[in-house]
């Protein structure tokens, strides 16, 4: 009877050590913008558009809900959408000018299960110059999280440059959209309030180990 208490015991600290059975958790990762990237020359009163008719291109990141499965593994899924539109930037004379390069860093919050848990942030590259727009992304950060159980580490991706490839009808010129991903690196390790609790379980099997030496 006694080595059934210790087998006993040992279960409650396995089963207070590893999380439960996998389960797919839905996470939301926020919008940003829609942000324009007005170029550094103020346009004079004489320029073929007008001094306001050169409001530069418009990017923005669009909201996106997914399902993650929290079994141990890496995933490759979508985060945002990426929307483009080319308008007129001032560059200036003579012609043709140079290359204008304009960035920002884009942060948005990342929530899981409905529960706020962080941000996430990578810079937007615009290029611009006399003859084309070219935009990219640069990878973000990894940040941890810690979701029901499980570690997860999401590493935002990029995405190479592209040039504008529409320019039908008058401007702004809307540019296909583009899917924006990350890489989540899921693992099974204990929280560290789920690590307390494993502690406290041992604590309470080597007092009991000692009680039967001296019984």
């Amino acid at each position: 009877m006694r080595y059934l208490g210790i087998v006993a015991a040992i279960a409650v600290c396995l089963a207070l050590a590893g999380p439960a059975a996998a389960v797919t958790v839905s996470y939301t990762v926020d919008g940003w913008g829609p942000t324009q990237f007005p170029g550094p020359l103020t346009a004079p009163p004489d320029a073929p558009w007008g001094p306001n008719g050169y409001p530069g291109d418009t990017v923005e990141l669009q909201t996106y809900t997914g399902n993650l499965n929290l079994t141990p593994g890496t995933y490759t899924q979508q985060i945002n959408t990426l929307l483009w539109k080319i308008d007129y930037t001032y560059g200036g004379t003579p012609e043709p000018w140079p290359d204008m390069n304009l960035s920002s860093n884009a942060v948005r919050n990342i929530s899981f299960g409905g529960v706020p848990a962080g941000t996430l942030n990578q810079d937007v590259d615009l290029r611009v110059n006399y003859y084309n727009d070219y935009l990219g992304l640069d990878a973000g950060s990894t940040v941890t999280f810690y979701v029901q159980g499980y570690r997860v580490d999401v590493t935002p991706l990029g995405l190479p440059e592209v040039g504008g490839s529409n320019f039908d009808g008058s401007n702004p010129w809307v540019q296909p959209s583009r899917e924006v991903d990350a890489r989540f690196d899921v693992t099974a390790v204990p929280e560290p309030v789920t690590m307390a609790g494993l502690m406290l379980g041992i604590g309470g099997l080597v007092t009991y180990v000692r009680k039967l030496r001296t019984a």
